[in-house]
């Protein structure tokens, strides 16, 4: 527990755990949490495509902290890892955060 206090007082902990979460898989294919196996495969290979393609459309994927830029080796890894079941619900589990409506002043 320590440790992590201390790499979260320099700020890189809470760095890497954020850029974690803004790669979310569900972001970078632009998908939502009920998307089903066929719709992430559909939706991987449209990003590959339109990222060999050169299409500036395809190079950024939008986060709730802003455009994020989209590599195929994310759109990759992505997509495998919403097959997998365990991490497919830690990825829904952050998502739908995201979704949560907002407050107001």
């Amino acid at each position: 527990m320590r440790k992590l206090a201390s790499a979260t007082r320099d700020g890189s902990a809470l760095q890497d755990l954020c850029e974690q979460h803004l790669e979310n898989p569900l972001l970078v294919l632009a998908l939502p949490s009920t998307a089903t196996a066929a719709q992430i495969e559909r939706q991987g290979q449209k990003w590959l495509s339109m990222l060999a393609a050169g299409l500036g459309e395809a190079e950024r994927y939008d986060t709730p902290l802003g455009p994020r830029a989209r590599t195929a080796e994310k759109v990759r890894v992505a997509a495998a890892q919403l097959v997998d079941p365990a991490r497919r619900l830690g990825h829904e589990w952050w998502a739908a955060g995201w979704s949560l409506p907002r407050k107001g002043p």
